[in-house]
């Protein structure tokens, strides 16, 4: 059972992170706050959300940028590239429902579609205006999600998207999130491994050349040894393809905001040839292809993917 899931895991990308030092360093360090946010979409109880809050670095305060992680990851994501974004802007990274510190429900509350319900009651509740959204991989579906609903509710709210290795598009799931949709052994199996164990298997696994530190390892594979967080993760494999997949992609070409995508050209998880069809979808979308790295550019290239921003943000 336990070799199952080793290969499993190791067949898989969702939870890698390269060991990448960030290129550029800032002249003065960004003030970080760290606060739980309580949010209620209607209809939905109340929940609370961890946020990671950067203070804008100079005398401009500039305008809010929304960072969201992907799947099984956090807000620990980011930290190669938040204090850097926070050169004259407000920086805000949030975990979504389920993951990282935010509160992780027994229930089924999981799918992009209420992701996103609880981005905007989050947006709403903090006061945002003119706010660019930033999501990676499953957060860059929920960020998709929340503009088109946010587009319709609220236009003008959303100024600006960026989309990372984003699933826009069906497609099949891959080997891990295959295994988590598997009725009862997702719970079992991973009862039985530790989690830290589990994280190392998949970073041996992907034939890094270099070994992530044990902080890094430590630091994704934390969240995990709660049960409810595993409930979250194996909640949101199972409704990672949404019901109204037709009608999502219809309205992509009604997303007139300016949206950079960015792709990692060796993805194996979420193909570049979705980004290829997003950029072509979207009238006011340009595509930027990072060379050399797999899944998260913000992680494996941060001083590519902060020169990328900086260009779009200006």
């Amino acid at each position: 059972m336990l070799a199952f899931l080793f290969r499993r895991l190791r067949a898989t990308a969702f939870l890698r992170v390269a060991c990448a030092v960030c290129l550029v360093t800032a002249s003065a360090a960004a003030a970080k706050v760290d606060y739980q946010a309580p949010v209620a979409p209607p209809g939905a109880p109340e929940i609370s959300l961890h946020v990671e809050e950067f203070a804008p670095v100079g005398p401009e305060r500039g305008e809010p940028l929304l960072l969201i992680h992907g799947l099984a990851a956090s807000t620990y994501s980011w930290r190669h590239v938040a204090p850097e974004l926070a050169r004259g802007r407000r920086v805000i990274a949030l975990d979504l429902r389920g993951f990282g510190r935010s509160d992780k429900p027994f229930d089924q509350r999981y799918s992009g579609a209420d992701q996103a319900e609880h981005v905007i009651a989050f947006i709403r509740r903090r006061g945002l205006k003119r706010v660019t959204i930033v999501g990676h991989s499953f957060g860059g579906a929920v960020a998709l999600m929340t503009t088109l609903a946010l587009n319709r509710s609220a236009p003008g709210l959303v100024k600006k998207l960026v989309l990372l290795d984003a699933p826009a598009y069906p497609q099949q799931p891959t080997p891990f999130v295959t295994f988590l949709q598997q009725p009862v052994l997702p719970y079992a199996v991973l009862t039985v491994v530790p989690p830290g164990l589990a994280a190392a298997l998949v970073f041996s696994g992907e034939g890094e050349s270099k070994s992530p530190p044990l902080d890094v390892i430590s630091a994704f594979a934390a969240p995990f040894y709660q049960a409810a967080a595993r409930h979250a993760l194996i909640s949101t494999a199972r409704q990672i393809r949404p019901a109204n997949w037709r009608e999502l992609v219809a309205r992509y070409p009604s997303i007139r905001q300016p949206t950079l995508i960015v792709w990692c050209d060796h993805d194996d998880i979420v193909p570049l040839s979705s980004g290829e069809r997003l950029a072509k979808a979207m009238p006011n979308a340009r595509l930027e292809v990072i060379p050399g790295c797999q899944h998260s550019p913000q992680d494996e290239a941060p001083g590519r993917f902060l020169r990328l921003m900086r260009e779009f943000l200006k």
